[in-house]
């Protein structure tokens, strides 16, 4: 480059204004790396011109720059020696040894400085020295997520992080034995995303207690805790007649997997009017009861204008996913989504229909129904016997207009609907205009158990077209 060249360039770094210069730096330092790290893309910034490193370093806090510390691809001694005392993220995938290790642990010693801890996959011998350095307060940490590669069945400390954390706004804890998390929950005031992933008995958290830590969270907006598929040291939870609930005005998105009672006991006390997003996973029991769900799932603005039902037949499980249908056959994102263990696959439908009946909001504003059985759980294709079950699990679904089904759920609804009498003919899915079938033209079978229905419904009044679920132009016409 020549000289009036470099004089150019000069001329422009010079004439970009301060605040101008912040909102570079800041989108830069926001960035994020691999793995969800906090991006190191302004280091290359500071090194522009001797303003751009005064105006960056006198203004850490707004920028929120941090140092990555991530053995072994940065050793931290050197790191502190070209740093400004700048805020440490650690991040570390996996068992160090020799220096790596040091590095990390020299690292956590610095716990007036760490904003960020992400580890993962690390081994029991690696925890057993992490852990220690963990019982210190850390006034900064904002994130921290704790993933070791085995079950942790040991409980953590109470006096895990000094019992406070007055900064966090992520805590991510998976495979750890906690019992104590209430406690700290109470000093984290700022959380936003709270997730407790396969907690062990021995960190099993009362719902009472788990909800006077929750009270605090008045900024949550997503949380998350799932239970390992073992009989928890509770069965039965009492719910206090006289209760204080929590309100959590900003939660949007909550997840649970466990057992009904428990989450009985953790919704009776809960307030999230912006709930927007639900997944509620259950254990199998012979009997679940869970009508305090469905109070708070009818409590939530959001959730209480679903009209789109999807129900899916698995190998153990069974889904009923409610949500939001948009125009043009799209489906909002944001929804309400069940699933329910049953290994037995002859009690499903008694199964899904008592808990539809007793634990979902009412079904009474529906307009589509979906369901689904994979090919590779189909049941069987016979329809010689219809199984009256299906029409228990129908008759909950009064206002749908559009009933889809799958290739290999087809032929069992076909087959119920052809079983009904003429004088029942209207009160199993009195609202239905269209049947959508997938690959509709081979089901040669289930056309003529159709037929019948159509025929049925065609006399009454109250004429069903039946369509390709893909094709939806095309419509069989049951009369010829």
């Amino acid at each position: 480059m020549d000289g009036t060249g470099q004089l150019h360039q000069r001329v422009t770094i010079r004439s970009i204004p301060d605040d101008i210069l912040l909102k570079i730096f800041k989108s830069f330092a926001d960035a994020t790396g691999v793995n969800g790290s906090p991006s190191q893309e302004w280091q290359t910034l500071v090194h522009v011109c001797r303003r751009w490193r005064y105006l960056a370093f006198t203004s850490p806090r707004h920028l929120n720059l941090q140092l990555l510390c991530e053995p072994p691809k940065r050793s931290l001694r050197v790191m502190l020696d070209i740093w400004p005392e700048l805020p440490i993220y650690i991040h570390t995938i996996g068992y160090l040894v020799g220096v790596e290790r040091d590095d990390f642990l020299a690292a956590l010693r610095l716990n007036h400085r760490v904003s960020g801890i992400h580890l993962s996959r690390t081994s029991e011998s690696g925890w057993e020295r992490f852990a220690p350095l963990m019982q210190h307060p850390f006034p900064v940490l904002t994130y921290l997520w704790l993933q070791p590669r085995l079950l942790i069945t040991n409980p953590i400390s109470r006096s895990f992080l000094g019992g406070s954390a007055p900064s966090l706004r992520v805590l991510y804890l998976d495979s750890i034995a906690f019992p104590g998390l209430p406690n700290l929950l109470l000093s984290a005031t700022h959380l936003v995303c709270l997730s407790y992933h396969d907690i062990p008995s021995s960190g099993s958290i009362p719902p009472q207690a788990m909800i006077t830590g929750l009270s605090a969270l008045t900024r949550l907006q997503s949380l998350s805790l799932t239970f390992r598929p073992e009989p928890p040291t509770y069965r039965a939870i009492r719910i206090p007649s006289s209760h204080t609930r929590a309100l959590l005005p900003a939660l949007t998105d909550l997840n649970f997997r466990g057992v009904a009672e428990y989450v009985e006991g953790l919704v009776v006390q809960i307030d999230a009017p912006l709930l927007e997003s639900t997944k509620i996973t259950l254990f199998h029991q012979e009997v679940v009861e869970a009508s305090e769900l469905s109070k708070f799932l009818r409590c939530a603005d959001r959730l209480s204008s679903i009209n789109r039902a999807e129900v899916t037949f698995s190998s153990d499980c069974i889904s009923v996913t409610l949500s939001h249908e948009l125009l043009q056959g799209k489906v909002d994102p944001k929804t309400l989504r069940l699933y329910l263990n049953c290994p037995e696959s002859d009690l499903r439908l008694s199964y899904l229909t008592h808990f539809c009946t007793s634990c979902l909001p009412t079904l009474s504003h529906f307009e589509s129904l979906h369901i689904g059985i994979p090919s590779y759980h189909r049941w069987g294709d016979v329809i010689d016997d219809p199984d009256p079950q299906w029409l228990g699990l129908l008759r909950l679904f009064n206002t749908v207009q559009g009933l889809y089904l799958s290739q290999y759920a087809a032929p069992r609804v076909a087959q119920a609907l052809r079983g009904l009498p003429a004088e029942q003919i209207m009160e199993v899915l009195p609202a239905l205009v269209t049947i959508s079938i997938s690959r509709l033209k081979p089901l040669g079978r289930v056309m003529d158990a159709i037929s019948i229905f159509a025929g049925a419904r065609q006399l009454s009044g109250h004429p069903v077209f039946v369509g390709d679920w893909y094709a939806g132009a095309y419509y069989w016409d049951w009369r010829k």
